[in-house]
């Protein structure tokens, strides 16, 4: 007996699905499905699902051998990274699904999509909301959009920062904080179905009601209502019906805003988070001596992702960017090398002319050289030679000592004595000839002597 494996890759956990057909007592095929889930906490989603994997595969359980895993992806870049992890692995009898795609193969076994023809997808996880629009005839996906502006996560902080406000509690400890953090992310779990919940901890305890957690998420909750309406707005097709898929579809709240906001059908499967696994499982089928990538696999039609590890061919086109024209990048990059070149040719062109454009007097011989330097006349590219005596071997002069630097104070000269003014012209009486008065000195003033007593 052979099985199956689907996987979905979360931010917070690892989720695995095997189908298990049995039949019902009608004697009709039931749908049914084994899981197992994995919490990433601080490893890295995409390595643990490889490394998990790998380990359900080595497993033996006696005929019954995993012929097939189903991966599914949420982006072009997570379509990277788990190959790039796969790799690591040396795991290679793998398929990779959309999220979206994988979704709607559930449904489609489930039965749950009913008579709807395109559908939305709102899948809220720990890391982001995805919105999807879905034709059901092709399987295409018209219109994606996704947005880490609301997330579980953010749920997940907001009742720890309420909760701390309460208590008068801060928290400084890294250990205390993520154990009290992941406390707080049970409690939004156990809110789903409770009305109320009380968590002891060593941290404090967690206790909160379901309508202090619906008061505290309604903001968020209505922004990602929006969304949804704009998307919905934007696509090429009538959408009948909205499925919530993903951990957050477990929030009554979520359903309730989201039907009001958008007037349209809103379905919540059976089990939500485990909905991408269970359709990556469907999906899966057996890939026989695939080789390992020797490279990182290229993105059709566009460009590098940033993490260095590109989609293969089977990425789907709603995923890949525009087609580039090769042929005019090529021709692009061809003019500008041209033009490149030109420049430098005329910066070394310019570099000679400025390097050896100095006049005759500015070159000289050494005085301490055996054979004088001659110089050939100005041109337009300048040559040096030298003449040496008919000998083989040429001695090189000693080198000059260097020479000894001494310094002196400056002698301090005294100024000259500044010259005596000229003396002043003579008078001159407005109105008359100009002539010459004659100067006269007067006698010194009389001296007079008092008498004494």
């Amino acid at each position: 007996m052979t099985e199956v494996l689907g996987v979905s890759v979360g931010a917070s956990a690892v989720r695995m699905a095997r189908p298990d057909l049995r039949l019902h007592t009608s004697g009709e095929r039931e749908l049914d499905f084994r899981h197992d889930t994995v919490d990433t906490q601080r490893d890295r989603a995409e390595e643990l699902a490889a490394e998990t994997i790998g380990v359900v595969l080595a497993q033996n359980y006696g005929d019954r051998g995993v012929e097939a895993t189903g991966v599914a992806y949420r982006d072009q870049q997570q379509f990277g990274d788990i190959q790039q992890a796969m790799s690591v692995q040396r795991l290679h009898n793998y398929r990779l699904v959309p999220e979206a795609r994988a979704a709607l193969a559930y449904l489609e076994a489930s039965g749950e999509i009913g008579d709807f023809g395109t559908i939305a997808l709102y899948d809220l996880g720990s890391s982001g909301l995805t919105i999807s629009v879905v034709d059901r005839a092709t399987g295409d996906v018209l219109l994606a959009e996704r947005t880490t502006d609301i997330s579980g996560s953010d749920f997940d902080r907001l009742i720890c920062d309420n909760q701390l406000a309460k208590q008068g509690v801060d928290l400084q400890n890294s250990v205390g904080v993520e154990e009290f953090t992941t406390r707080c992310r049970i409690a939004k779990e156990q809110l789903s179905t409770s009305g109320a919940v009380c968590l002891p901890g060593e941290s404090g305890v967690i206790l909160i009601s379901r309508e202090s957690f619906e008061a505290l998420v309604t903001v968020p909750i209505e922004y990602s209502a929006r969304l949804v309406r704009d998307v919905i707005t934007r696509s090429p097709q009538r959408v009948d019906a909205l499925f919530l898929v993903g951990g957050g579809a477990r929030i009554p709240l979520v359903e309730a805003i989201l039907r009001s906001w958008t007037g349209l059908p809103v379905v919540t499967p059976a089990e939500p988070e485990s909905v991408a696994a269970k359709g990556a499982a469907l999906l899966a089928t057996p890939v026989r001596d695939a080789p390992a990538p020797t490279a990182p696999p290229v993105l059709r039609n566009g460009p590098a992702t940033s993490s260095g590890a590109q989609a293969l061919s089977g990425a789907p086109e709603w995923l890949s960017p525009e087609p580039v024209d090769r042929s005019v990048t090529s021709k692009r990059k061809i003019r500008g090398a041209a033009l490149v070149a030109g420049g430098l040719a005329a910066v070394a062109a310019l570099g000679l002319t400025l390097g050896y454009g100095g006049s005759e007097d500015s070159t000289s011989a050494p005085a301490d050289s055996e054979q004088p330097l001659t110089t050939a006349p100005p041109s337009t590219s300048r040559t040096s030679t030298t003449t040496l005596p008919p000998s083989t071997t040429v001695e090189a002069p000693a080198p000059a000592p260097a020479p000894v630097e001494t310094y002196e104070a400056p002698a301090y000269e005294r100024p000259a004595p500044a010259p005596a003014p000229p003396p002043p012209p003579p008078p001159l009486i407005p109105g008359l000839p100009d002539f010459q008065l004659p100067q006269i000195q007067l006698p010194p003033p009389p001296v007079f002597e008092l008498p004494r007593f």
